[in-house]
């Protein structure tokens, strides 16, 4: 099911501390910031090795993926062009860098060693520290200065089954959205998945709503995947606009997670 409608969310961003919504247990299970530029025409396979050395002391852990059109972050098409991802993480798994020709992307992600959810505030500055070591990097290996098209926010929360939820006709204790109830003389959902896209106050961009059942990888456990997707259009390419246009995604996602979902698991989560 698709929905599109206009949300609304404070226009201003706030200061990059200030908490919006907080919980003491949330279900957060990943976030990506990420900045979207056009294709560096002259990058190449070497220049991720030459890249790596330059942050290879936070990120001694590499993995090499093939980049797609829509991993955490919608990607232009001239990514087929020269489809390298590669990550860079450091020693705990939980903090890495994605960076492809056309992307840069910050992630936070739990891990079964580490499962404490890393707050926006203490993200953002690693996100500042590491986008101004790849915007020298393309300085000094002549590159040229990113022309930035997109930023994103993305939360990934996993809502696991016999915690959340038992059966998925409980979606409606979750998700103010969803109502539930009989459809007729069918009974009981089986499975429940709907997508819902809103356009930001003035201009600002767009938020992604997707929900649909899974299996988590690290504990084969069944969860319902609750992902926001927050896309703001930069006013410009400087690193003051960029953030910026994360705080004002940031905003929109953390204040969209707690509209879209109940009272109920506000009070599970530990709201304060």
């Amino acid at each position: 099911m698709g929905l599109v409608g206009v949300l609304m969310v404070p226009a201003e961003r706030p200061l990059a501390t200030q908490r919006i919504v907080d919980f003491e247990r949330p279900p957060v299970a990943e976030t990506a910031l990420g900045v979207v530029f056009a294709p560096i025409s002259k990058w190449t396979a070497v220049h991720f090795g030459l890249f790596w050395e330059s942050v290879r002391s936070l990120y001694p852990v590499t993995e090499i993926k093939i980049a797609t059109g829509q991993v955490e972050l919608k990607l232009p098409s001239e990514i087929v062009d020269f489809p390298i991802r590669t990550l860079f993480v450091d020693e705990s798994g939980n903090q890495l860098l994605q960076v492809q020709r056309n992307a840069f992307i910050r992630n936070w992600r739990q891990t079964e060693q580490t499962t404490q959810y890393e707050h926006y505030e203490n993200v953002r500055p690693l996100f500042e520290r590491d986008w101004a070591i790849f915007s020298k990097f393309l300085s000094d290996e002549h590159l040229g200065a990113p022309e930035v098209v997109q930023c994103e926010v993305t939360y990934i929360n996993h809502l696991v089954r016999g915690r959340e939820w038992a059966n998925f006709e409980d979606v409606s204790r979750v998700f103010r959205v969803w109502s539930g109830g009989n459809v007729g003389s069918l009974r009981a959902s089986q499975m429940v998945s709907f997508t819902t896209a809103y356009d930001l106050p003035n201009n600002a961009g767009r938020l992604q709503v997707v929900v649909q059942p899974g299996i988590r990888k690290t504990d084969s456990k069944e969860i319902i995947q609750f992902a926001i997707t927050a896309t703001i259009k930069p006013r410009g390419s400087s690193s003051a606009e960029i953030l910026r246009s994360l705080d004002t995604g940031h905003s929109a996602v953390v204040t969209s997670f707690r509209d879209f979902t109940t009272p109920e698991m506000h009070s599970f989560w530990g709201i304060r």
